[in-house]
């Protein structure tokens, strides 16, 4: 069977295979792409027009060389068999079938892509506006803009055995941990997946044996951030078709670094970073330090505070378990419908939600306003931290802290608080421990 066969078998059904007979150095060869990939007016441009220059007649052995050297502006290379042809027609490249020659590749890649962007979630006031794309040349390009050092390093490989995903693992000679590099290499050959299109499944397959909901692998959509990892010394990864760049290994340390810090000063860079971690206390032991005083220990409330907690709760039906949990879930629900609403109903859906429902349940006496508050700020103070991932990790142990103390009051805090610090402690990001910085301190 003929190249040609074999790529129309592989392609069988396919409607946006095309095919159509051309003329090079007096033989009749066949052009193959696939419509969509490819631009036509490259293909006449730096494809047809260099061929009908070519003079004949040429044998079959002849005619790549020569095709090669009158290619002009359009990148050609040799296809040796059908797999790699298969593989040329799926990146963008045109192929021209030469009979009893084999096939040359021409890059004719469609210029339909989206351009860069302003970031949408890592928004920032003073920083560079320009945000990850879908396409990895793209993304590699803006790299080099914000980091035009030599010793870039760019390591590319398709991962998925249906998707062939490319991938770029990107890192700075001198900088970055040779044996990191080598282990995420390892790590991307080793992968045997169907596809690799999703952040979920990026973040699960990366980093190996994943047994947590904390995040191990860090993203951002910002070019500056990711060139400022770089220059950190850690690796960058880039997935063909996510608009965003991961960044590996990572720590407490900088999943508590926002955009902003690096567009201020140092005072109040660490007067920001400071300020997210009373509210990464808040977010995660608020509404279980108000079940464990409420019901256990209300000896160490202050009196009028005790007072007013009483009287709140005087005509509300539920325990203090039940009404904190509950508020809790109607949290996470407003959340999840904001998101999952088109973006005309989603304010609204959120300010109804939070406004109207909340206050209509504080009127009927179904919740005390104290719970009201204590849970509203928390879910406050889980918003004010940088990174979706980790929040989503801190709303999870929010629940489970606040089952503990239901359950033991603030001893079953406690014990719940050290069962998560001891999680944290063993958990490693490519050999690097999870807890850093803090866990490093030194006296200078």
């Amino acid at each position: 069977m003929d190249l040609f066969s074999q790529l129309r078998a592989r392609f069988a059904d396919a409607a946006d295979f095309t095919h159509r007979p051309v003329s090079a150095a007096g033989r009749e060869c066949v052009l193959c792409f696939l419509d969509g990939l490819c631009s036509g007016s490259e293909i006449a441009d730096f494809v047809i027009r260099p061929l009908s220059r070519l003079a004949g007649p040429l044998e079959a052995a002849e005619l790549p060389e020569r095709i090669l050297q009158g290619a002009d502006a359009a990148s050609a290379a040799l296809c040796r068999d059908a797999a790699e042809a298969e593989d040329k027609l799926l990146a963008g490249f045109c192929l021209l079938l030469i009979p009893g020659g084999g096939a040359v590749a021409f890059e004719t890649k469609s210029g339909e892509k989206r351009g860069p962007s302003e970031p949408e979630v890592e928004s920032t006031t003073r920083g560079p506006k320009d945000a990850f794309t879908e396409t990895l040349r793209t993304n590699t390009a803006l790299l080099r803009r914000h980091l035009r050092s030599g010793r870039l390093r760019l390591w590319e490989c398709a991962v998925g055995r249906e998707s062939r995903t490319g991938v770029s693992l990107l890192w700075l000679e001198g900088l970055t941990d040779p044996e990191t590099v080598e282990r995420m290499k390892r790590r991307l050959d080793s992968i045997d997946a169907e596809d690799l299109l999703t952040p979920a499944a990026v973040e699960h397959l990366l980093p190996g044996k994943r047994r947590t909901a904390f995040p191990l692998l860090q993203y951002t959509e910002r070019t500056d951030k990711f060139a400022a990892g770089l220059l950190a010394g850690r690796v960058g990864i880039f997935v063909d078709g996510l608009p965003v760049g991961y960044l590996a290994p990572v720590n407490l340390g900088y999943l508590l670094e926002a955009a902003e810090d690096r567009d201020t000063d140092f005072l109040s860079a660490r007067f920001l970073k400071l300020l997210r971690l009373i509210a990464l206390g808040c977010a995660l032991l608020l509404p279980g330090l108000y079940v464990a005083m409420a019901g256990f220990h209300q000896e160490m409330l202050p009196t009028p505070l005790l007072e007013a907690i009483i009287e709140s709760k005087q005509q509300v039906p539920f325990p203090t378990v039940v009404e904190v949990l509950g508020l809790l879930l109607a949290f996470e629900l407003l959340q999840e419908a904001g998101l999952s609403a088109p973006k005309a109903v989603s304010q609204p859906v959120s300010i109804i939600g939070g406004l109207v429902v909340g206050t209509a349940a504080v009127e009927a006496n179904l919740i005390s306003p104290a719970a009201l508050i204590l849970v509203a700020a928390a879910g406050i103070c889980g918003f004010a931290l940088p990174g979706k991932s980790f929040a989503d990790a801190i709303r999870l142990c929010r629940f489970a802290l606040t089952l503990c103390a239901a359950l033991a009051g603030l001893f079953g805090l406690t014990l719940g608080l050290l069962a998560l610090l001891v999680h944290l402690s063993g958990l490693e990001s490519f050999d690097r421990a999870y807890l850093a910085p803090y866990s490093e301190l030194k006296r200078k």
